[in-house]
């Protein structure tokens, strides 16, 4: 009889237990590479809903409070969330320290998501040599890229970058390469000649609308035209 009554005693305390559903995993950052001091929107996708609790006696589940984000130990403010494609959205801080820095999701009941080294800081993109910017403003006006045919993962291909301006041609630096999805390397280029570059890189994710992003100083941007890279095979 006593058995029995343990039995019982510990079905009921089951059956009143709270628990959690699993804590989801980060499939991926966008974009992973960013530039120090810039304000950039980050698109954290996960593999599941966020955690619910749940109330067994009771039959019911209710959603936790949002996680904490920490990116490289620094907390970050979650701006939104998109429930149906299970992607956060946290503006990256300008102060962030350069490198490699971990993604962290801290749930409300502990459990944890980590996108190891999930987010690269860069340092600001090179500055325009003084002759083509200071001494005589205007010179260099953009940076154009020759249309990117589609790639392949982690197959280098070489893109051409030309300076556009009065003296283009003058211009002799070197530009900084970013990209939406993945990462490419090299980040800076070497030095252009006679105002153009034909610079070979490698870019480390498949996916579809691939941009590439090249800076010179604080004010050139430009943006490539979207193309597909392909899984190696």
């Amino acid at each position: 009889m006593l058995r029995k009554t343990a039995l019982l005693s510990a079905l009921l305390l089951s059956a009143c237990e709270l628990g959690s559903s699993p804590a989801p995993n980060i499939l991926s950052i966008e974009p992973q590479e960013v530039v120090r001091g810039e304000a950039v929107t980050l698109a954290i996708k996960l593999d599941a809903p966020l955690p619910v609790k749940i109330d067994y006696g009771n039959k019911t589940a209710t959603l936790l409070a949002p996680p904490t984000l920490r990116i490289g130990g620094q907390e970050v403010v979650i701006d939104g969330r998109d429930e149906e494609n299970g992607t956060l959205l946290a503006t990256v801080p300008a102060d962030l320290s350069m490198g490699h820095q971990d993604v962290r999701l801290v749930m409300e009941d502990g459990t944890e998501a980590l996108g190891t080294e999930g987010l690269t800081v860069l340092p600001p993109p090179p500055f325009l040599a003084a002759e083509t910017m200071e001494e005589q403003p205007g010179l260099v006006t953009g940076i154009l890229i020759d249309t990117i045919p589609d790639q392949v993962r982690d197959v280098p291909f070489v893109v051409t970058l030309r300076a556009e301006g009065p003296e283009a041609a003058r211009f002799g630096g070197q530009v900084m390469i970013t990209t939406n999805k993945g990462r490419v390397s090299p980040n800076v280029s070497s030095s252009f000649v006679d105002g153009s570059r034909q610079e070979r890189i490698v870019l480390d994710r498949p996916g579809n609308n691939v941009i590439l992003t090249v800076r010179a100083g604080d004010t050139l941007i430009a943006q490539s035209n979207p193309f597909k890279v392909s899984p190696r095979e």
